[in-house]
């Protein structure tokens, strides 16, 4: 594509978003993936100095803004980009002072109070950020800011930041069994967002909402935010009071990337108790460990298309775990196949009876039913393939065997930074999880007669989020924001349906069940 057709194509966007954000009904924009930055400028007598020039630029992306102190001395800048932000002020008859490495965090405000001295404005002062107290005093907001690059250091299995969460002030509980909640609040008052879009799954909010739908990964997180109390009105959606914030890394005028593997597998791991003990019960029979190989791999590249104008940020990353459990199911014995019962009779006593000799001799039929004949040789059939052991019912043994469950995880994200002038900004983002878990639901019983008896589950979760930022004039900007929250739950999709006019069998035996067709009670351990 010519450059010529690029500035055409980028115009025509411009002027849509444009349209978009004049003709869009109202609403209030979020801005948890955002910052702010108050500038408060005084000179030595600690009076306040209006219309100092101040200028931000982002180190990142060479993104300048500009603005000037008001009638209080004071100016915000509004919806910055997560980063490190040089500021200079300037001023007529003042020295000059430069403020390098100006932190911008998620939903914070980051307050700069600046004294300007006496003197020539080509006079140039630096202060690094050690030096100046970059407290946060204009907003009443409680909250802390999970520190990502500490954490990329650790050895984080799974590698999702969400749990992370519990090491802000004020947890306490188990989020894994419920109970976590901050400051006493309950798990229903929680909320997140990735990239100021509502990601909670929880709709009907029975339950917390401190993960979001899709896993926030390390390769994809730039800044993780937890606000415990006294939440912005633009913030919480009006349904949460305790808020997780999530931003997507971006791009920068430099190009950066990374690959990463991450590998566990069976040997590795010890055998599970369940598989212990039955071993410890029969020694001829050892049970072997599960298979497991949890492997995550991927990559994240990020960088400039258009210098100074376009950045773009991508990755993509798989986790398989080819893994397995314990599944098993009751059968009849040989003998009681053949029509042979053992009971204890009203002392305790053992007796045999065969049942088709007693229903011949009542006038009913005497041989196995065709179904039920078919069934018991499709049963015998798979025996061999698990472990067979004698029950507390001497007409049923229980068959144990190993059910695969691979899963397979996909953390597509991708984003999109352009800055066509210095006064507008638009940015799009979007995250997905997708998981296919095969196997979850066991089969009846093993081997291939079984198993279309058996079925998995997907689910398929992402966030969209796009904003536009016009700086109309130094003190007017105009904003605009939007998002899209995906949530796609499909249990069995792989399951098959009965074909029509198949029997159903009920074995009467002991706490089972009538299922349709050759099915019998699974039980998963």
């Amino acid at each position: 594509m010519s450059c010529r057709s690029l500035h055409n194509l980028s115009s025509v966007f411009f002027a849509t978003l444009i349209a978009i954000a004049f003709c869009s009904v109202a609403s209030w924009a979020q801005h948890g993936s955002e910052g702010k930055v108050t500038v408060t400028v005084v000179d030595t007598t600690g009076s306040l100095v209006q219309g100092a020039q101040l200028e931000l630029l982002d180190l990142s992306t060479g993104e300048v803004r500009r603005s000037e102190t008001q009638d209080n001395g004071t100016r915000t800048f509004l919806n910055l980009p997560l980063g490190k932000y040089k500021l200079t002020v300037t001023k007529t008859g003042f020295q000059t002072k430069a403020f390098t490495d100006v932190i911008v965090q998620a939903a914070q405000t980051t307050d700069v109070p600046v004294t300007l001295p006496v003197g020539s404005f080509t006079e140039i002062v630096t202060v690094n950020t050690t030096e100046a107290p970059l407290v946060e005093t204009t907003s009443n907001s409680i909250g802390s800011t999970i520190d990502l690059k500490q954490i990329e250091d650790l050895p984080l299995q799974g590698r999702d930041l969400s749990s992370l969460s519990t090491l802000a002030p004020g947890y306490t509980g188990n989020i894994n069994n419920g109970g976590g909640t901050w400051n006493g609040l309950p798990s229903i008052a929680q909320g997140n967002n990735i990239d100021g879009v509502i990601s909670g799954s929880s709709r009907m909010k029975f339950g917390g909402n401190a993960e979001p739908a899709m896993q926030a990964r390390v390769e994809d997180i730039a800044e993780m935010t937890v606000q415990t109390d006294q939440l912005d009105l633009n913030q919480g959606y009006g349904t949460s009071n305790m808020q997780v914030n999530f931003v997507t890394r971006r791009g920068s005028s430099t190009f950066h990337g990374r690959v990463f593997e991450d590998f566990r597998n069976t040997a590795l791991n010890a055998n599970s108790w369940v598989n212990d003990t039955l071993t410890a019960i029969d020694p001829t029979q050892p049970q072997r460990k599960n298979s497991v190989i949890l492997n995550e791999f991927g990559g994240s590249l990020g960088g400039p298309i258009i210098r100074d104008k376009l950045f773009f940020f991508g990755s993509f990353s798989m986790s398989k775990q080819p893994g397995s459990f314990n599944a098993s199911q009751w059968v009849f014995t040989p003998q009681a196949q053949q029509g042979n019962f053992t009971y204890a009779d009203t002392t305790g006593a053992s007796q045999n009876v065969n049942v088709l000799q007693v229903a011949g001799n009542s006038g009913f039929p005497s041989t196995i039913n065709s179904q039920t004949a078919s069934t018991l040789q499709a049963v015998n059939g798979v025996l061999n393939l698990g472990r067979l052991s004698a029950t507390s019912d001497p007409n049923v043994q229980l068959l144990t065997w190993q059910v695969a469950q691979p899963r397979t995880y996909y953390f597509p994200t991708v984003r999109v930074d352009y800055v066509p002038t210095q006064s507008t900004r638009v940015y799009f983002a979007w995250n997905e999880t997708k998981n296919t878990n095969t196997g979850v639901n066991a089969p009846n019983l093993p081997g291939a007669a079984f198993s279309g008896t058996g079925a998995g589950n997907r689910f398929i979760n992402y966030t969209a989020a796009l904003g536009f930022d016009w700086t109309v004039t130094p003190n007017l900007v105009n904003a605009f924001r939007g998002g899209f929250l995906y949530n796609f739950s499909d249990f069995g999709f792989d399951g098959k349906i009965p074909a029509g006019g198949q029997a159903q069998i009920a074995w009467n035996l002991p706490n089972l069940q009538a299922f349709p067709g050759p099915a019998f009670l699974r039980r998963r351990e």
